[in-house]
């Protein structure tokens, strides 16, 4: 249980140009707990523990480690005052062994005993239970035990705070479970865990303390004793006078098997190469029905990506084919799919769909503006455009200074809700939708799902790819589910379970009887 202080923020201001990116938050951590930082992404999460990790220099504040004020001009600062980090993107090198990543910039140069380091490493992975290959190279390794190696390496330096930034974003629940567990021994021991994420249920199990930042302010600091989800949905949308009703799940109508419409997307043994040349997606076959949401699941880059541009027709397939309406499709452009009413959420918001000289408005319209009532003919209908786009600014929250700026000069957040607004801006036949309500605000993601939930109640086929299996657990009425681009099972609602869901995402292969192997 906390008995003491070990870190404590105050006033912490960090400027980016004109970007007030913290205003004057206060942090405090204590021995033995866990305290989370909960907000979207932008809210300043990341930002406050660089700044406590000396990555980031603040402008205004002052910071205390077991009650002293401090300097921290930098990461060795940092570890200096036993603050130790482990950032949502791994900084491993691939060809190196997980023991020679452990053991680098331990400060001994080349002049240390291997077998006595080996076996404190060993000591530590028993201890917290972070199970490790420590022969293998990085490059053969789970994202899951990857992220055990960068904890390792920074439990080997022994440090009284350790924060971790989005550290279950990439696993699967089985691993998220590994994890949760360590931190739990880690706190045993009196180390004091930062916990950053945007997941509310999961604070809520991992937590003693949560503050949530929204814009850089923040909102307040709760116990996980006396707080509720609905209160901190609330605080993450900027409090009770800014929340509204958010989709109940309750409340989703979802497709029996036998009622699934007509076959409106076939794919049939597909196999897509990735940029390196090797097989990203492997003789790949599945059908998506009219007024469907056939959700995708699986760890980042297991095919996903490949998948929906091969869709798209972004990427050439190597082998099998693509059918839209019996039509084959495997050799069509990217322009040819849009015309037939194929919408596309790609991963990539900056390159990919995006113009940025053009201005807002104009993005909007792209694809859309040569059908009515956008366009008279083939002229485009600028007063009508112009209306639409204010309404897509306002109804996705859209931050820019008008529809008239170039869109290039919006930040990614704005310019993905962009991307968004202009693929569920008319009722399509199909939706290819990557990752679309990553990063975006607790609103805006409402306002997603439920325009891709009318959109299906239209008749629209959606392949909905997401990280976020409790979202796809709401929304889809089967789930796919992609392991190093093979199909490793698809699921109907009656079956659906985050550790079935995981086993599979983690390559254990379902069964007779629904059982992995």
């Amino acid at each position: 249980m906390p008995n003491g202080t070990l870190v404590e923020m105050k006033g912490v201001v960090k400027r980016f140009g004109e970007l007030l990116a913290l205003d004057h938050v206060d942090f405090t951590l204590e021995r033995g707990e866990v305290h989370a930082l909960l907000g979207e992404n932008g809210a300043g999460k990341t930002t406050l523990m660089n700044v406590l990790f000396g990555l980031y220099r603040a402008n205004e504040g002052e910071v205390f480690v077991e009650g002293k004020p401090v300097s921290i001009r930098d990461p060795k600062d940092a570890l200096a005052q036993g603050v130790a980090m482990v950032h949502q993107h791994f900084k491993l090198v691939a060809n190196f062994t997980a023991l020679e990543n452990i053991l680098l910039g331990t400060g001994r140069g080349l002049q240390f005993d291997k077998k006595a380091e080996r076996e404190k490493v060993e000591k530590l992975s028993q201890e917290y239970g972070l199970v490790v290959d420590l022969d293998s190279k990085i490059r053969d390794l789970p994202v899951g035990a990857q992220q055990r190696v960068e904890i390792l390496r920074v439990l080997r330096r022994e440090p009284k705070v350790l924060i971790l930034d989005e550290p279950t974003s990439s696993l699967t629940p089985q691993e998220a479970d590994v994890l949760l567990g360590a931190i739990d021994k880690l706190t045993e021991k009196g180390l004091g865990v930062v916990f950053i994420t945007h997941k509310v249920k999961e604070v809520m199990a991992v937590a003693d303390r949560i503050t949530v930042l929204k814009g850089g302010r923040l909102m307040g600091t709760v116990s996980v004793s006396g707080a509720s989800e609905k209160e901190l949905v609330e605080l993450m949308m900027g409090g009770k006078e800014f929340a509204r009703p958010l989709l109940d799940p309750s409340q989703i109508r979802r497709q029996e098997a036998l009622s699934l419409g007509e076959p409106i997307l076939e794919v049939s043994n597909l196999t897509v190469e990735s940029s390196k040349g090797v097989a990203a997606v492997s003789d790949l076959s599945f059908v998506l029905h009219e007024g469907e949401i056939l959700g995708v699941a699986g760890v980042s880059g297991n095919g996903q990506r490949e998948l929906a541009e091969a869709i798209m027709a972004v990427r050439r397939p190597k082998s099998g084919s693509i059918k839209l309406k019996g039509v084959d499709v495997t050799k069509r452009t990217p322009h040819w799919m849009l015309a037939q009413g194929v919408s596309y959420i790609p991963e990539d918001r900056m390159g990919d769909g995006l113009l940025p000289t053009m201005s807002v408005a104009e993005n909007l319209m792209l694809s859309h503006h040569y059908v009515p009532p956008y366009a008279r003919g083939f002229v485009i209908n600028y007063e009508v455009v112009e209306e639409t786009a204010k309404k897509a600014v306002q109804d996705y929250n859209i931050k820019t200074p008008s529809v008239s700026t170039h869109a290039g000069r919006l930040s990614g957040g704005n310019i993905q809700k962009v991307l968004i607004a202009r693929a569920l801006l008319t009722p399509s036949k199909v939706v290819v939708a990557h990752n679309p309500t990553r990063g975006l605000d607790i609103a805006t993601t409402d306002l997603v799902l439920k325009n891709l939930i009318s959109q299906r109640e239209g008749g629209a086929g959606i392949v909905l790819i997401s990280e976020d299996l409790d979202e796809l657990m709401m929304v889809s009425d089967r789930i796919l589910v992609l392991y190093r681009g093979t199909l490793m099972g698809v699921l109907a609602p009656d079956r659906y379970d985050k550790y079935t869901i995981g086993a599979l995402m983690a390559g254990r292969p379902m069964h007779e009887g629904g059982k992995q192997g």
